[in-house]
């Protein structure tokens, strides 16, 4: 994510007693920023890469003096009383204090099973009073939904949409785009259309398909630039190419009168991979 300069600290450095690796015990030392809304990764700035997430070491509460007179005598069997009752408390079983942590982005990759069904859920969240999203997988938005105390909940609201990665890619662009307006609409959401940057067919791939046949008037050969008449067939990472069959002789990708193939074209000239199955079906457009 973009940070404007006047929202950083650059150049920090800790010797190793202030921050662990986001969701582990291993301490970090090195140089380090933290950004306007609290947040702390690891590098002198955003482009001195990788920029991991940290977390501030716990505080263990036991070292603290506490007035015992008030003090909730827990339990000194964990099989009387479940972990949630100590996410409850803001502790884990060890008496620890845990701090709410932000969204962390994560840009989705689908399964091989949900390309055969088509279809996918994104997940997001917006940062109260900023125009700030992040998206974020099911278990982190999960977390947010419900308000547990091991996320920044009380921060951010959660939403979803369904986008569509098979199928047509002109006819997928389309209803992705839709969807997007649909939710802007819906749920007020200023800026977040630009988290797309116009790229509605994010993730798409087609469905291979062979002997297939054009009339002319759909595509254009990258070769020669004319307009292509005959039979053809879809790659699933290349889209429309040339020939009844994927083969190891050179053939063209073709680039649909429309425009909508935003794929990068080259000249095939590989054999045909394992994971290109001949045989499958095309997965109906949802």
């Amino acid at each position: 994510m973009y940070y404007p300069k006047s929202q950083i600290k650059t150049n920090l450095f800790t010797n190793g007693d202030e921050y662990v690796y986001y969701g582990t015990n291993n301490v970090y030392s090195g140089s380090y920023f933290i950004t306007g809304n609290g947040e702390t990764f690891t590098g002198k700035n955003p482009n001195n890469k990788p920029n991991n997430l940290l977390t501030a070491v716990t505080i263990n509460l036991n070292n603290f003096q506490q007035d015992n007179s008030e003090e909730e005598n827990l339990p000194t069997s964990y099989n009387i009383i479940n972990d949630d009752y100590y996410w409850a408390k803001g502790q884990d079983v060890n008496g620890i204090y845990i701090v709410p942590t932000a969204p962390i982005q994560i840009f989705p990759n689908p399964s091989i099973k949900e390309y055969e069904i088509g279809e996918i859920q994104r997940f997001f969240v917006k940062k109260i009073n900023e125009i700030k999203y992040v998206e974020i997988n099911n278990h982190q938005f999960n977390s947010f939904a419900s308000s547990q105390s091991n996320v920044q909940s009380s921060l951010y609201s959660t939403f979803q949409l369904p986008w569509v990665i098979t199928g047509n890619r002109s006819r997928a662009y389309n209803v992705n785009m839709k969807t997007v307006n649909r939710i802007i609409t819906n749920f007020k959401l200023q800026g977040f259309k630009s988290y797309f940057k116009g790229r509605y067919d994010q993730l798409f791939k087609y469905t291979p398909q062979e002997n297939l046949y054009t009339e002319g008037g759909e595509f254009k050969s990258i070769s020669n630039g004319k307009t292509y008449k005959g039979y053809y067939h879809l790659h699933p990472e290349k889209g429309p190419m040339e020939g009844r069959q994927h083969t190891i002789e050179s053939h063209s990708v073709l680039l649909p009168i429309s425009g909508s193939n935003t794929q990068q074209f080259q000249d095939i000239k590989e054999p045909i991979s394992n994971n290109y199955n001949s045989s499958s079906r095309a997965v109906g457009y949802r």
